[in-house]
């Protein structure tokens, strides 16, 4: 999984972790934007009244803080925590939300500045650390974020999140056995960690281990759409050259998600392993169809209609890859086999 991705998921769930978990309620009151009437969350107006009672009040800015950290609406919740640091910057927990802005604003130098304040003023800050091991771990400086994780374990040596950063680290460092380690204490200390369960399948899919499959199947038990998931396992039992098991994992995709990966896939075992070449055209269209710059896909495709003989078309798809790629390599190969200049 990308590394900005999983930060990015952190980030949010963090914010959710202070907001409200209620159904919001749309007040009947309406404002004006560029003459678009827009409805003000019940839950907005709350504290923007409370606020203009209480102007001074920094935790109640914080908290539209964090309301507008949850709605990803940055600049406001920026300001809100500008204001409340004016008033009060003795909180720990003040810092840590306006890194977690910071960082979905983009500004990750301003980001780093306010975690370290965070834990200047509260080194026991597990959030900060934990955040702060993240934000290094986003730049690669793989060392130091390693070192604030080890300082949350000895804050809480259960700590499965902090597990799970250090195999992260780990894995960038290309020590795959310390990071699959890692990972395994993840989960044993939280048997729901999707994203733990995720990278241990990656990481023993890598290696062609066979604990992939179940790490994978763990995984899909606790996201059964998650299309990353059921993928993985395709491609391992793929790549172990378990095509039966490939095709059924892949199908399962297929039933809920047009995925051009998946059909692409599809189509090669049918080319390469099954010899179902109209099948194999079937799901290389299909994967065009969704992306009509999937270069690979008209190059399979042609390799296919090369194979049964269908030179035209073969002709065609490696030019529609040469004119998507002018340096696509394979294609002008099988081009000049067909006497095609």
């Amino acid at each position: 999984m990308n590394k900005l991705i999983i930060l990015f998921t952190i980030v949010v769930s963090l914010a959710c972790m202070f907001s409200s978990c209620e159904t919001e309620t749309q007040s009947t009151d309406t404002v004006k934007k560029d003459t678009v009437v827009v409805d003000t969350p019940e839950e907005l107006l709350k504290l923007n009244a409370e606020i203009a009672k209480n102007p001074k009040d920094a935790d109640l800015l914080h908290k539209r803080a964090l309301y507008f950290l949850e709605k990803q609406e940055i600049n406001d919740g920026i300001i809100d925590m500008i204001d409340a640091l004016n008033i009060d910057s003795t909180k720990s927990d003040y810092y840590v939300t306006i890194s977690n802005l910071y960082f979905l604003g983009n500004k990750t130098g301003k980001a780093k500045v306010a975690l370290e304040r965070a834990v200047s003023l509260d080194e026991k800050n597990i959030e900060a650390l934990l955040k702060l091991a993240e934000l290094y771990l986003y730049v690669s400086k793989n060392e130091k974020s390693i070192e604030a994780i080890n300082k949350v374990l000895r804050l809480d040596q259960y700590n499965a999140k902090a597990y799970f950063m250090k195999g992260m680290n780990y894995k960038e460092l290309k020590d795959t056995a310390k990071a699959i380690s890692s990972m395994q204490t993840a989960v044993e200390q939280d048997q729901l960690y999707y994203q733990a369960f995720m990278q241990l399948g990656i990481l023993c899919a890598a290696k062609n281990n066979p604990l992939a499959v179940q790490y994978y199947k763990n995984a899909i038990r606790l996201n059964p759409k998650s299309v990353e998931a059921i993928y993985g396992l395709g491609k391992y039992y793929q790549d172990t050259e378990d095509f039966k098991n490939a095709l059924l994992t892949y199908n399962t995709i297929l039933e809920f998600d047009r995925d051009k990966y998946t059909h692409y896939n599809i189509a090669v075992i049918h080319l390469v392993n099954s010899k179902k070449y109209d099948l194999s055209i079937t799901h290389f269209s299909e994967a065009i169809a969704i992306d009509p710059k999937y270069v690979e896909a008209y190059y399979g495709r042609g390799v296919t209609y090369q194979t049964q003989g269908n030179k035209t078309a073969a002709i065609n798809d490696f030019k529609a890859c040469l004119a998507l790629n002018g340096d696509y390599e394979l294609a002008k190969i099988e081009l000049q086999k067909l006497g095609v200049k």
